[in-house]
């Protein structure tokens, strides 16, 4: 009988990043990609979890009537959190000569380059960029084929 662990996804995917016209961004280092935890893991629940407790707070502020506002910069900064703590590596590339997670953290926040974040974030809401791969029957070549 099958197993329904047959459907799980893997633990990392690779998000190709775009520049804001949406074409692919390649240099003579190669590539440009950011590897991140999938939702599959316990690094991603937890960095889902403390965005949602960070919104529901903001949220239970302003139904109580708290009188701190929020601003656009807290909303970013909550995104940021969570992008930076889901974050394995960026790819190719750095972001100002920095590495690690301030460094994803500053990325994400920079406004200028906005669409990084966003198209990152809806590439985490798929699952489906999670699937494993599978190998291709046509490549599989024996020792003995001619060749």
């Amino acid at each position: 009988m099958a197993s329904l662990k047959k459907l799980a996804i893997t633990s990392t995917g690779v998000f190709l990043v775009r520049d804001a016209a949406g074409k692919l961004v390649e240099d003579e280092n190669g590539q440009w990609s950011i590897t991140v935890h999938s939702p599959g893991t316990k690094q991603f629940q937890k960095a889902k979890h403390a965005y949602d407790e960070k919104r529901s707070n903001a949220l239970a502020a302003i139904m109580g009537r708290d009188d701190s506002k929020r601003t656009p910069e807290d909303d970013a900064r909550d995104v940021a959190d969570f992008l930076a703590a889901v974050t394995v590596s960026f790819n190719n590339f750095d972001y100002e000569g920095k590495k690690g997670h301030e460094a994803y953290k500053a990325a994400y926040m920079d406004i200028e380059i906005g669409h990084v974040a966003d198209g990152l974030n809806k590439f985490l809401g798929d699952r489906g960029n999670f699937l494993p791969t599978k190998a291709d029957d046509s490549s599989n070549t024996s020792d003995k084929s001619p060749g």
